[in-house]
Order: C-alpha cells, then sequence, then structure tokens
C-alpha cells in the first residue's frame, strides 16, 4: 500500500482527506511543515498532500525545504489549496509540485489525481532504476552511487564511512569453477550485505566487480571495526557455501572515512582502491583503513 503525507493545518480538511484516502493507501498527517519535516526525518512517503496557506512555515517554505535535502527531494508533492488564482498555482509549478488539489474535495477527482501521480513517478523510477542497478545483484551502479554520495556529503551526511569488499582472487575461481557457480557466490555476498544494511546506508556493486557499502556514522573507531569484522565474517562464510565446493575464498575489506579521508566520492574511492591494492600486495583475507600519511 502506498503511503502519503498529508500536511494541513485545519483539522477539519485532514478529517476530509482520511474519510476519502484510507481505504486506498497508508495515510500519515502533519498539522504543521515543521511536524511535516521532522516526520520526514524518519520516514519516506510515496507522496506529500501539502496545504499551501498555513501559519509559520507555509507550503511554499516547506516544499523548499524538502527539495534542499538529497533524501527527500525526489518525493513527489501535489499542493492543496484553496485558492484559485492563477500565481498560486504557477509558483508551485515551478517548486516542483506535480499537480493541485482544490478544496474542498471532491472525492472521485482527489483519487484520480493521486493515482495519476503516482503512475507517473512509478514509471520514472522504473526508468531511472534500469539503467542504475546491476542486473545480477540489483544493487547501486558507480555512475548513481557516485552522484547520491556527494549530494549526501554536501548537504546532509556529516560523518561516513565507506567500504569496499572484494573476493581475493576472485578472477581465478572464475577460471576453475565457472561463471555459474561465480554468479552465485556474487549474488550470496549480494544477500549477505542486503540483510545487514543500516538505516541510510547504501549498497553497490563496483564498476570492477567488488561490493561498496556506504553509512553515514556516530560510532567510534572501534565500533565501525567491530561491524566490520562481522560483515567480512558473514560475506566469507555465505561466499564459501555459494562455491559449490570449490578453492577457498577469503575476503578483503577496505575502508574511508568522511570527511577524514576526503569530502567527495571520487577522492574517497580513490582511497578506497589504493588501502584495497595495499592489502592484496600483502596477502589478502583483512581489513585495512586507508591512513593518511
Amino acid at each position: 500500500m502506498k503511503h502519503i503525507l498529508m500536511v494541513d493545518d485545519n483539522t477539519t480538511n485532514l478529517k476530509s482527506a482520511a474519510e476519502v484516502l484510507q481505504p486506498f493507501y497508508h495515510l500519515s498527517m502533519a498539522k504543521s511543515g515543521k511536524q511535516a519535516l521532522n516526520f520526514l526525518k524518519k520516514n519516506r512517503p510515496d507522496l506529500i498532500l501539502m496545504d499551501i496557506f498555513m501559519p509559520e512555515m507555509d507550503g511554499y517554505e516547506t516544499v523548499e525545504q524538502i527539495k534542499l535535502n538529497p533524501k527527500t527531494a525526489n518525493i513527489p508533492v501535489i499542493f492543496l489549496t484553496a485558492d484559485n488564482e492563477h500565481d498560486s498555482e504557477v509558483k508551485g509549478i515551478q517548486m516542483g509540485a506535480l499537480d493541485f488539489i482544490t478544496k474542498p474535495f471532491e472525492a472521485q477527482s482527489m483519487l484520480g489525481r493521486i493515482e495519476k501521480v503516482l503512475q507517473m513517478e512509478d514509471m520514472r523510477k522504473s526508468i531511472l532504476l534500469g539503467n542504475k542497478r546491476d542486473i545480477l545483484t540489483d544493487l547501486w551502479k558507480n555512475d548513481y552511487l557516485s552522484q547520491e554520495i556527494n549530494k549526501r556529503l554536501k548537504f546532509s551526511d556529516k560523518n561516513a564511512v565507506m567500504m569496499y569488499i572484494g573476493i581475493d582472487g576472485f578472477k581465478e575461481f572464475k577460471k576453475l569453477n565457472g561463471y555459474s557457480n561465480a554468479d552465485g557466490v556474487v549474488m550470496s555476498i549480494a544477500n549477505v550485505l542486503k540483510n545487514k544494511k543500516v538505516p541510510d546506508s547504501m549498497l553497490g556493486r563496483t564498476d570492477d566487480g567488488g561490493f561498496l557499502v556506504y553509512m553515514p556514522f556516530e560510532l567510534s573507531d572501534e565500533e565501525i571495526l567491530s561491524f566490520c569484522e562481522e560483515l567480512k565474517n558473514d560475506v566469507m562464510v555465505k561466499a564459501n557455501e555459494a562455491s559449490a565446493g570449490g578453492m577457498r575464498l577469503t575476503v578483503s575489506l577496505s575502508g574511508v572515512k568522511a570527511p577524514w579521508n576526503g569530502t567527495d566520492f571520487e577522492t574517497l574511492y580513490s582511497k578506497l582502491k589504493m588501502a584495497m591494492y595495499h592489502l592484496r600486495q600483502t596477502g589478502g583475507d583483512d581489513i585495512h583503513f586507508f591512513v593518511e600519511e
């Protein structure tokens, strides 16, 4: 069931909308722009219905804040208004609103407009994701990771850790055991990463066949290392289970931390690969975080 956030300072409007929407959607409500922004810190609805005229922070100001945050910028917005003036619609469209619903609500018109916007959003996501996800694992590709992580490092994530996970000697494994077994190992690793995924993290399959984990953090160095050790061990166990009795596989994990090792994806990824090169030169099967010289 799609999730809709409705923002309106009028309790009567919220109740009227709930009668129409709750049979078809999971509906959350906020009575101010500030409440809506706080709600969006921990939730990501599929659509926002935003009243324009509210005290303290109006709908325009609230949507402006939503669009500035890369984590919420792509949530589609429909403005709710009793104002039929053309200028309001023009301003709303310029801010990225996809439609308007005029109060008082007419049930069938409201449902039709919402469904149309949700269908448009599903089509947009389908087109975008087709070029941004790895076919075998359904993890993000490098280009998308680069764009999104750069946005997050610039606008929202103060501290972050990025890890590269590689199977030692995987090219040799492919030659000896075939691509079918190799794909099984790759998919098993992807499943481990998905199961271990923490809130707000991103998972990727790199251009050279490795795996990337990015996550914002408020952890100590000891807690980060503990997480990496557990992740490395889980990946290695599942990889060997999926290897169909082939050569024993070991795992290397390199890491970098922002902002200490860099404040953009390209810099962090370069140092991540340097740390992985160091691991491979010293035998692999270990964890190594990049150290500035």
